[in-house]
């Protein structure tokens, strides 16, 4: 059950920022003994591997539409870095469980990362420059927090998973109505204009 409820916090993490919960999850096995954690992830190479990639992306992250093509190049890495990670920790027990564990990471990596891809990509678009920092900003805090606690209080951090996959699932659907409103208004300003046009030459 505890490897269930680590594979739901690390999925999430792993949606937004991937090599930070191979990171953490790396170096608190190593320095704190945690049992559950995978001797892999704990490797010198692994760490060091991680904590580079893991700077790369939080500097990307950070400039306005370049975070959009880092989300776009992500969007097969993320889900797979939750599965893998799933994948070790059900590993534990036998090849049936770790498989189980791999899809949930994989899909609860999946779900977080549609809900960062389509609020980056909304921001983007906002006249107001420091948006995407603050907003990145706020996605490092939520990460840092979710990490800590899939290592500290694997179930809290499993509910917390739960409430935002459908807290983002929510603003997901909103943003993409919304997103069809706008253009369908567009279009209806464009036809009127024609008409008008076409009225003038008239």
């Amino acid at each position: 059950m505890e490897a269930l409820m680590m594979t739901l916090g690390s999925g999430w993490v792993s949606g937004v920022r991937p090599y930070f919960m191979i990171f953490l999850l790396g170096l608190t096995g190593r320095v704190l003994g945690i049992e559950q954690v995978p001797a892999v992830l704990q490797r010198t190479d692994v760490l060091v591997i991680a904590a580079i990639l893991l700077l790369v992306d939080f500097a990307a992250d950070k400039i306005a539409f370049l975070d959009s093509f880092w989300d776009q190049l992500h969007t097969v890495i993320r889900p797979v870095a939750g599965g893998a990670i799933g994948y070790l920790l059900g590993g534990e027990t036998d090849t049936g469980t770790a498989i189980v564990m791999a899809v949930i990471g994989a899909g609860t990596a999946l779900g977080a990362h549609a809900v960062k891809a389509t609020t980056r990509a909304a921001v983007n678009v906002s006249p107001e420059p420091v948006s995407n920092a603050v907003v990145s900003a706020g996605e490092d805090v939520a990460v840092l927090g979710m990490g800590l606690l899939t290592v500290l209080l694997p179930a809290l951090a499993a509910l917390l998973a739960l409430v935002l996959l459908g807290i983002g699932a929510f603003l997901v659907v909103r943003v993409h109505r919304t997103y069809r409103g706008l253009r369908g208004r567009l279009r209806e300003a464009r036809a009127e204009a024609r008409a008008d046009r076409g009225r003038t030459l008239l």
